[in-house]
């Protein structure tokens, strides 16, 4: 029964029907989002994932005709992206350690004390040049510390979109960083992404 239920759902997904993609969010939303929990256990990064899934899973709709189960199609790509996220929060405290090796512990002389200061006041600088809606995005994150779905509520916007607006505002940013500041750069970028 529910076989043949997916398999007429998804012959509606395939046409852009909005209201089967819906039926099918909200019966697997709840299953999709414990399983994601075992994997992250952080209720914001479980929702983000789920996010990433529910996207994906709309946009390839019409590559779905050799889908034989819906609920295992949607379970693979879960994984697939709580593992990506994993991997990513794995790498980015493997670069912070070794930063920290390779640096010292983080602002620990006068002269570093200073190179950190003038790298905040160029950062500044720079986040002022960004485009409003990116520098609003930017600066929701990293100073107010919001998730990608506190910031996409807040502002009205997608998830997808408020990610969108970050990588390309820490693109922009080093680009216009002096080679001499990118270690700060970077130790600041991961600590706030870490955080």
């Amino acid at each position: 029964m529910a076989k043949e239920r997916d398999h007429i759902r998804l012959h509606q997904l395939l046409s852009g029907d909005e209201h089967a993609f819906s039926a099918l969010y909200n019966q697997y939303w709840e299953a999709l989002f414990k399983y994601v929990m075992r994997i992250l256990p952080d209720q914001d990064e479980a929702a983000d994932v789920l996010q990433e899934t529910f996207v994906a899973f709309w946009e390839l709709r019409s590559t779905l005709t050799k889908v034989k189960s819906i609920k295992a199609y949607l379970f693979v790509m879960a994984r697939n992206f709580a593992f990506k996220r994993f991997r990513e929060k794995l790498k980015r405290t493997e670069i912070v350690d070794k930063l920290v090796m390779f640096y010292g512990e983080p602002i620990e002389s006068a002269e570093e004390a200073l190179g950190a200061k003038e790298l905040t006041n160029l950062l500044d600088a720079e986040i002022d040049k960004l485009p409003q809606r990116m520098r609003e995005v930017f600066l929701l994150s990293r100073k107010e510390h919001l998730s990608y779905k506190e910031i996409a509520e807040r502002l009205q916007i997608s998830d997808l979109t408020v990610k969108k607006q970050i990588n390309n505002a820490l693109k922009n940013l080093r680009l216009k960083i002096d080679e001499d500041y990118i270690p700060y750069l970077i130790l600041l970028m991961i600590i706030d992404l870490s955080s």
